[in-house]
């Protein structure tokens, strides 16, 4: 099977293709895939590549958004290979020099993954970027691709604050930007950013980091399991989530108290398992 990496800011992950007006088109929109993300091809038809993520999720999307690339590169792409940088800043100009007056190359969203080129220079960090470009940004927007040395709190915390950069954020389907994002793709990016792959839907899947435990054990940065529907765990009954409810449409905190003004019965009385990575 070929591997391949995606060289656009965001790729769309589409269920399936179908056949329209004689060209084949994306057909119900299930992911976002972010630059510097490896892929394996599964299947070529037209314009569209069936693939499989890194992270074990599937489906169609462009060739124009991905480059095929080697298994050499794809070793150096690996973000399990600890060589990687990701993008920690909502959005990210690479400038085609090391001052903010240099053009811009392009931006990306939080959580690309890029190479560094050399040590940083005066706060300055030059990359190398998945479609093989070159670039500047301020090395403060980037991060090592595995943080997991951090204490269990430290963790917590780290993933928390991930989470509470979305809010206010459009709600999207299969969203995982600063752009718009949808609740899974809330939950993926908020431990992807801290170096842990969790399932991508609002379910508990083996095979997976996550595991069901006990209502009473609950801590921050947990999960929530509602029908169709997961949210992250803040404490203090307060949750953080990102909702297609038209009543908020985006990344909000509510609570499970029916005693706090934002309170929501429906996802409250519906709470179906609490899931950990922490068991």
């Amino acid at each position: 099977m070929q591997q391949a990496i995606v060289t656009t800011p965001k790729a769309t992950l589409y269920e399936s293709v179908i056949l329209k007006n004689q060209c084949l088109v994306g057909q119900n929109v299930s992911d976002e895939l972010l630059s510097g993300w490896l892929l394996t091809i599964t299947e070529c038809r037209g314009d569209y590549l069936k693939v499989t993520t890194h992270y074990g999720y599937s489906g169609w999307l462009r060739t124009s958004d991905v480059h095929k690339i080697s298994q050499e590169e794809y070793g150096m792409w690996n973000i399990r290979s600890g060589s990687l940088l990701l993008l920690t800043q909502r959005l990210t100009d690479i400038l085609a020099a090391p001052k903010v007056q240099a053009p811009i190359v392009t931006t990306l969203f939080m959580g690309s993954t890029v190479i560094p080129c050399g040590s940083r220079k005066d706060g300055w960090q030059k990359i190398r970027l998945a479609d093989n470009s070159i670039g500047y940004v301020p090395a403060i927007a980037l991060a090592a691709s595995q943080s997991l040395t951090e204490t269990q709190t430290e963790l917590r915390s780290s993933v928390i604050n991930y989470a509470l950069s979305y809010l206010g954020t459009q709600y999207r389907w299969g969203g995982k930007t600063h752009e718009g994002i949808d609740c899974s793709g809330l939950t993926f990016m908020s431990y992807f950013m801290c170096g842990i792959l969790i399932y991508r839907d609002a379910a508990i899947k083996s095979g997976y980091p996550v595991r069901e435990i006990p209502c009473s054990q609950i801590k921050p940065a947990d999960l929530l399991y509602f029908p169709g529907h997961v949210a992250l765990y803040l404490g203090n009954n307060k949750y953080i989530h990102a909702t297609g409810n038209l009543n908020s449409f985006g990344c909000v905190i509510n609570s499970l108290n029916p005693q706090d003004m934002d309170y929501r019965a429906d996802l409250a009385e519906s709470l179906y398992a609490v899931g950990s990575v922490f068991c």
